[in-house]
């Protein structure tokens, strides 16, 4: 555990946090990194399918959730593989 500084005030900060949000996924490529089956926009065949395309962890554990995502997700790609050039 270390301590920060937030408004002045000392704050712990461990390592208990789930790790999210780092991949917006979205439609347009200008404000996202991944469409809605979490494929990169701008690179064929890259898939991010982890817990950085799930926005905000709330107040609840995102196991679950990053679970469905991933399951949504990797459901599309092998409905939709053709061995390469996935782009449809």
């Amino acid at each position: 555990m270390s301590t920060t500084l937030m408004a002045g005030k000392p704050q712990v900060v461990s390592a208990g946090q789930h790790q999210a949000g780092t991949c917006r996924m979205g439609d347009d490529p200008k404000g996202s990194v991944v469409n809605r089956h979490c494929q990169i926009h701008d690179v064929d065949n890259v898939f991010v399918i982890d817990s950085s395309v799930h926005v905000t962890n709330g107040g609840f554990n995102p196991a679950l959730t990053i679970m469905a995502i991933a399951y949504f997700a990797s459901e599309a790609l092998v409905r939709n593989w053709k061995g390469t050039g996935f782009r449809s």
